[in-house]
């Protein structure tokens, strides 16, 4: 009997340490990657201009603190995909959904993220990178054309100019 609940503690205690928490993780390297998180952080600034769209121009000088544009940033296609496909995702879902909430921020929007995430360009974004960054952003999309369907065509510019894709229109 004692043997058993000898074996019986050593097992508990092997799973106890083997399911500890694992961090997610975006890519396989599990490295933090810099560029990911700066484009990520230009999502703060969609929101912003949307809640306070006469500060744009001081917003983006603040964000400027972080990288002044896109190029800055390149290549992007290099290396972290994952994160960095996820962070840009993210970055133009906060951006649909901003426009959503502010249409007539758009122009301000539409400037700040060619600037700070650059339009779509097969050059410098790969085919997995842009496939990634349409998925996580399709969550927003779908939660701003609920919001504000009148403004379909402003998504539909914005899905086409940053992410490679067009919206199809409902048959009538």
């Amino acid at each position: 009997m004692k043997s058993h609940i000898f074996l019986f503690s050593i097992l508990l205690v092997f799973l106890v340490t083997s399911c500890t928490k694992k961090e997610f993780v975006y890519d396989e390297d599990e490295t933090f990657d810099l560029k990911a998180s700066k484009m990520e952080q230009v999502g703060s600034l969609f929101e912003s201009i949307a809640r306070q769209p006469e500060a744009a121009d001081q917003l983006v000088k603040a964000t400027e603190g972080i990288y002044t544009d896109i190029s800055e940033l390149l290549p992007i296609s290099d290396r972290a995909i994952v994160q960095r496909g996820k962070a840009r995702g993210y970055s133009f879902g906060l951006l649909l959904t901003s426009i959503a909430r502010q249409p007539e921020a758009f122009e301000d929007l539409d400037a700040a993220a060619k600037k700070f995430l650059g339009e779509y360009n097969s050059d410098y974004i790969s085919d997995e990178l842009a496939e990634i960054t349409k998925t996580y952003a399709t969550a927003a999309l779908n939660e701003s054309i609920a919001r504000q369907p009148e403004a379909d065509s402003l998504f539909n510019v914005v899905c086409k100019r940053y992410m490679n894709f067009e919206i199809k229109s409902p048959s009538k």
